[in-house]
This record gives C-alpha cells, sequence and structure tokens, in this order.
C-alpha cells in the first residue's frame, strides 16, 4: 500500500503557517512505512515535514508525544523536537490532518555490520527509558497491550484459508502451537505485572541515526506510551541483533520486517550495553523469549495490510517460522 503523498499545493499551505522562508530546492521524499514525509531545505535550513497517519493523529495523541519530545530534549538523546508554527504551536492543523515539521538531523543509517553501533543502539535505549520514567505523561494515550496474542491469533484466523494452502501440514500446526504457547507463557497478567516505562514502541533502525558509533538521533514517537519496556528490548533483540541477508530499508515493510536469525552473540552485546545503566529484573528475564516471539508474529500479521491485498499472503509465510525454531533450539542460552 503506497502512502498518499503530500502535494505540491498542501506543502505551500503548510509552510504558510511556519517562519522558515521559501525553498531553495524541491523537497525530496522523507521515508517511513507509516506517515507522508518530505525533506525540506529553505532559505532557514533544512527541515523534515511530516503529515500524521489518521491512526495516530487524534489531538490528545498528538499532545502526548509532543509533551514526550519536550520532556526528553534536555537530556540530549537525539529526540527530535517540533519547530513553532507562527501561532507558537508544536503542530499545524490543516483540513483535519496534522502536519509536524521538525529542524533535519544529521547522521547516518545503522550499520548492521558494526558492533559498536549495537552497543550504541543498547545505551541510547537505556538512556531513553531513564528519561522516560521521569515523565509524567498527559491524560489521553493510554493505549491496551501490544503485540497481543489474541490479535495474532485473530489474524491467523482471518488467513485461514489461505494459509492451508500454502504450508505444510506440520508448519501449520506448528504455527498455531506458538499461538497456543504464546496464550499460556505470555498472558496478560504476566505481561501488565511486568516493570513499565513509556517506552519508544518502535525501536528499529530505520528510526535512528549515528554518528561514527553513537546514536545522533531516535525518531518516530508516534508508538510511545506505557507499556513494558521490555518490548523495546525485544524490539533490539528482533530489528538490531538478528542476522539478516541484506539492509534494512525503513521504507519498505517487507524489508524492514524480513526474516532474521537469532544471535546470541549479537544479543549479549546489545543487552550489556543497556545494562550498564539499567538493571533488567529477572521477570524480564523470562519474559524475553515470548516477548520476542509475539513480537515476531504481530509484525508480519499486523503488517500485511500496509500491503496490497494480493501480495499478504506472501509477505506473512516468507520466512515466518524460522526465527521461531531458531529461538527454539536457543531456549537454554543465556542471553
Amino acid at each position: 500500500m503506497t502512502l498518499a503523498v503530500i502535494t505540491s499545493t498542501e506543502l505551500a499551505d503548510v509552510l504558510a503557517g511556519y517562519d522558515v522562508g521559501p525553498l531553495l530546492s524541491p523537497p525530496t521524499a522523507g521515508g517511513g512505512t507509516a506517515n507522508p514525509s518530505l525533506v525540506l531545505e529553505s532559505s532557514s535550513g533544512r527541515f523534515f515535514l511530516k503529515r500524521r497517519n489518521p491512526k495516530y493523529a487524534q489531538l490528545e495523541f498528538v499532545n502526548f508525544d509532543h509533551r514526550l519530545m519536550e520532556h526528553l530534549h534536555p537530556y540530549d538523546i537525539g529526540t527530535p523536537l517540533a519547530t513553532r508554527t507562527l501561532s507558537g504551536g508544536r503542530w499545524l492543523e490543516r483540513e483535519g490532518a496534522i502536519y509536524e515539521l521538525y529542524p533535519y538531523q544529521a547522521g547516518e543509517p545503522h550499520d548492521r555490520h558494526s558492533r559498536a553501533q549495537l552497543a550504541g543502539a543498547g545505551r541510547s535505549l537505556a538512556a531513553f527509558h531513564r528519561a522516560t520514567r521521569r515523565f509524567e505523561p498527559p491524560a489521553g494515550k493510554a493505549w491496551p497491550r501490544y503485540h497481543d496474542p489474541a490479535l495474532i491469533r485473530e489474524g491467523v484466523e482471518a488467513m485461514a484459508h489461505d494459509l492451508q494452502t500454502r504450508l505444510s501440514v506440520a508448519d501449520l500446526a506448528y504455527l498455531h502451537r506458538q499461538i497456543e504457547r504464546l496464550e499460556a507463557e505470555y498472558p496478560a497478567e504476566r505481561y501488565h505485572a511486568l516493570p513499565k516505562v513509556v517506552v519508544h514502541g518502535d525501536y528499529h533502525p530505520g528510526n535512528l541515526k549515528f554518528q561514527a558509533d553513537c546514536v545522533s538521533g531516535i525518531f518516530d514517537l508516534d508508538w510511545a506510551t506505557g507499556q513494558p519496556r521490555l518490548l523495546d528490548l525485544a524490539d533490539g533483540v528482533f530489528l538490531f541483533c538478528g542476522e539478516r541477508d541484506s539492509d534494512i530499508d525503513p521504507t519498505d515493510i517487507a524489508s524492514l520486517t524480513q526474516t532474521w536469525r537469532p544471535s546470541p552473540d549479537r544479543t549479549r552485546v546489545f543487552l550489556a550495553a543497556y545494562r550498564e545503566t539499567e538493571a533488567v529484573s529477572q521477570e524480564e528475564w523470562d519474559a524475553l523469549d515470548p516477548a520476542i516471539r509475539a513480537r515476531w508474529l504481530y509484525c508480519r500479521i499486523a503488517g500485511r495490510l500496509k500491503l496490497p491485498a494480493e501480495r499478504q499472503l506472501d509477505y506473512v509465510i516468507d520466512g515466518l517460522l524460522e526465527p521461531l525454531r531458531a529461538l527454539d533450539d536457543l531456549e537454554q542460552v543465556a542471553w
């Protein structure tokens, strides 16, 4: 599913709400899979313009996110702070849509071969969690649990006929056992008993920039809300530490969620860096495996809806079971 673009007329109307001067060159695509965006260069500098996906554009959600960004800004951990509009706000509303303009932050994409950057991602996540622990969130973004096994089951059942035509009897039975396992081992009671902070909620290489081996930017706080911090650690294990055959393209959901191979060695690098300043409780260690499995299955099931109907089945089943079976083999390994 292609994101609706920000048109030139729309862009001119939005920029009229800011004091950034005239554009010096045509805008370029900003990337991402959920929000249409542009990179702009004006007489005032470079900027990143985002039109919020309607899913995240309720004013209570927008207010929460900008309060969070204002809270995080003094911590100097690379989170963005939106440019003020002419009226003094942090966002602009036009014809029911929400726009945000950010100063462009320099940095390079994550190098998946760099162990030093793995450690940098772990340290930055720890700094993010330390900072959000002190955040007093406004009301309006109390979202339900993430990666709920019930929603995974619902998605698999919606695809039941197609899955039966493409998966072997043994593979389909294995998939259903995985869901049953999550329902038993990762129920709501266990989930909500885990230590909570305001998590990033989508901590992946496409939402970070690096300068040398250090994180220079942490972006896209659309999914930030109060949840178990283990969710961000599971994202780190899956999306940073997993071994892949190609780099992640954050503009392509199939690339972003491509199949992966668990790496205990790389995972230890990431988690050791996190633990330099943040202790991980035994209850979190014990729940890490089901959290990773739930995250992986959920992202494939939910992510399919970003693709045309004719591509969804291939997207879901391509390499779906291999990481789970590899995790089976690693269950006795101490991360």
